[in-house]
This record gives structure tokens, sequence and C-alpha cells, in this order.
């Protein structure tokens, strides 16, 4: 068994997401999806090393898949030493992987209870807010303008793995390690796709002459009902707006703002389901328009196409209806 160290450059934006945390960044290589069936031989992780001042990528490979109990004796006394685990998708795949890997040879562990976070299952919560097709791990870094050189798959590299074990020359080896490698590298960087998810959610309105900042924290679609649930940046707990109109409410209480919208449901295209407010629900004076990329009626705003929010649509509507009630 080998293992291997590159020394990164600076990765503390890390730090702005997960402060306090002794944490790593985890993805493994496996012969195959069936944990019961296949072997991990390679494990590599990302870490902030105090002592050498320095983020560092450790890899643990097995030269065959007859080390692999060596490699994850190895790796799980490596791992005793962080108490916050990041993956993509790992909660999934990963951790159960090697939890059942190392149960097999009676080592004892405990990585299931140390605090993970899967970056996959948290952008899949917040997939409706970003107008991508899937949520790959390509299709997230080249939306973040990541473009890998790496031409090779996981898939392709258990073909590798293989053929190295079988007496294949060290390229197939370094092939390997290098897919593993960008995997971590880029995973880290990734974690900006959290900032665009609140940038998207985000808008200012000015309230008493200052910039008010308001997020949206959750959309809830029941029946005909479009609710928005937002916090604000605002310090006035004297703050206290209940709004009823046909078409539209607002309950707005301090730093909570709640709005909900009376919706209708129709096709946008021949095979993509909508839905939409009509303005004509709404008073003159509330200037709305369509600002999707879809052609529509005038009197029509699109809030959701498919699984997908119209976010320019429904940050406009929170900010018009606001001056509206403010008047």
């Amino acid at each position: 068994m080998d293992i291997y160290e590159h020394i990164l450059e600076s990765k503390n934006h890390v730090f702005d997401y997960f402060e306090g945390k002794k944490l790593c960044f985890l993805d493994i290589e496996t012969t195959g999806l069936n944990r019961k069936n296949n072997y991990i031989y390679l494990i590599g992780l990302i870490y902030f090393d105090g002592e050498k001042d320095n983020w560092c990528l450790k890899q643990f490979f097995a030269n065959h898949i007859n080390y692999e109990k060596i490699l994850l004796e190895r790796f799980n006394s490596f791992l005793n030493g962080f108490n916050l685990i990041i993956t993509y998708n790992g909660q999934s795949f990963d951790l159960p992987f090697i939890k059942y890997r190392l149960s097999k040879y009676d080592i004892y562990n405990n990585i299931m209870d140390i605090e993970s976070f899967d970056i996959y299952r948290k952008i899949k919560t917040e997939g409706p807010y970003l107008d991508l097709d899937n949520l790959k791990l390509k299709t997230i870094e080249e939306s973040l303008g990541i473009y890998r050189k790496d031409e090779y798959s996981g898939k392709d590299c258990i073909n590798f793995y293989y053929q190295y074990i079988n007496g294949g020359s060290d390229i197939l080896k370094e092939r390997i390690l290098k897919h593993n490698y960008d995997d971590l590298y880029y995973l880290v960087d990734i974690l900006k796709v959290f900032e665009i998810i609140e940038d998207i959610k985000t808008l200012d309105v000015n309230y008493n002459g200052n910039k008010m900042e308001i997020i949206i924290d959750n959309i809830i679609i029941e029946g005909d009902i479009f609710r928005i649930q937002c916090s604000t940046s605002t310090t006035d707990e004297d703050l206290n707006i209940i709004y009823y109109q046909e078409g539209f409410n607002i309950n707005w209480e301090s730093q909570s703002i709640n709005v909900e919208l009376e919706i209708k449901k129709g096709l946008i295209t021949p095979t993509k389901k909508a839905l939409f407010v009509n303005k004509i629900n709404y008073p003159s004076t509330i200037q709305l328009k369509d600002l999707s990329q879809y052609m529509v009626p005038d009197n029509v705003i699109l809030l959701k196409v498919e699984d997908k929010y119209i976010m320019e649509n429904i940050k406009d509507i929170i900010k018009e209806l606001i001056y509206y009630v403010l008047q």
C-alpha cells in the first residue's frame, strides 16, 4: 500500500462555511458499486495540517485488492483526528461503503458517528432555485467555470486498476490518482455554489431610506397557493403588517415576511408544466412584467416551470408587493 501527500494552495475560505471544525473532504475509488462484493482501492482526503500550516491532499492507494484491509486500517487511524467529513453524495455511497468494508475486517470504527456534510444532498434541496439540467458533479463544476482536463471517469478507473494490478504500467496508476486528486481538489471549490444560491434567494428593497435585505428561506406550494417565507435584515421590532387582497396576502412581522400568491396551472410549451400568477388580479399601480426567457401573454407572470423556480419573477413580485403595502 502506498500513501501520497500533496501540499495545496490555501483553501481557508472553507472555514467561512465550517468555522471551528476539524474537517476533511473525502472521496473514494472502488472496484464497483456493491459494497458487499467490491473493494476500496483508493481513499483521498483534503484537510488542513496544523503542524505544517498547509492544506494537504492525502491518498491511500492499495496496489492490489489484497491490501484493502491495510489501506482501511491506515485510513481509519488517520480519520480519528476529524470531527466533520465533507463529501459529494458520500452519505449514500462513500461512507456506507467504507463502514461496510471496515466491519468486514472487524476493524473498530465510528465513521458513521462523525458529523458529515453531503454537498450533493444540500444542493439537491436547493435544486429548484438553480437553473441546471442536473446535479452531476461535472455540471455543478462547469456552472462555476471549472472545466477539468481529466478525461477519465470512475468507471474508466476501475478498468485501469484491474489492468494495473495484473501487471499494467504505472501510467495506469497515475491516471487513477490524478482522477481522484481532481475530484477532491474541485470538491472544495464547488462550495462556492452555496454563495450563488444565497445570492439567487436574496433581494434588496429600500425601507425608511435604508437598504433592507430580504432572504427567501422557503417556498411551499399547497393547492392554488404559492407561499414564500422570507426573513429580513430589519431591526424594526414594531413592524407588523397584515395585508389581504384578492390574488395575494402579506404577513410581515418584524424580521419575518410571508407572501401568499394565488396561482394558476398550465402548459408553457406542449410538454412543460408551469405555475403562474395572473396580474389582472393585482392593482394597476403594481408594475409587474414577466422577466423569464419564455414568450407569455402580457397578463402572465411565471413562477415555476417544471421543477425550476423563475427567481427573477418571484423576487420582482416580492419587491413590488412590499413597496405597494408600504406606500
